[in-house]
């Protein structure tokens, strides 16, 4: 039996209501940007980046609780970097402060060079600017 078409636009126009200040998850392959993760070693909550983020504070729905709110800011333990893609992470917003760039994966920011409370830049990162090579 074939649903209704105003069925579906309905659920269309429901999902794509809150997407706005939200990152899809990472995907199967990454093809394009990067893949944040909650934890070291790609492991935890994760989101797919493809542009570039002046705050992370901004982002709702993310693994980190502050108040009563969840978003990605200062939440971000590894990264995987697609092929031909740079990321540099930076520890203030704007693109400001402490940073680290990368072409390659790293699996634990407590290892990358940083004064974080955390090591590093562990749990450190407020915005992220996506580039090419």
């Amino acid at each position: 039996m074939r649903k209704p078409l105003y069925c579906c636009a309905v659920a269309t126009i429901v999902l794509l209501s809150g997407c706005e200040m939200t990152l899809p998850s990472a995907p199967t392959e990454l093809t394009a940007g990067v893949v944040v993760y909650e934890h070291a070693n790609y492991l935890g909550a994760s989101a797919h980046i493809t542009k570039d983020i002046k705050d992370l504070k901004n982002i709702d729905r993310g693994p980190c609780k502050t108040d009563d709110t969840s978003d990605w800011n200062d939440c971000i333990s590894s990264v995987r970097v697609a092929p031909g893609t740079t990321v540099t992470l930076y520890r203030d917003p704007n693109f400001k402060g402490e940073s680290v760039e990368a072409a390659t994966d790293i699996p634990n920011l407590q290892l990358e060079k940083g004064s974080c409370s955390h090591d590093g830049l562990n749990d450190c990162i407020t915005s992220i600017r996506i580039g090419r090579p």
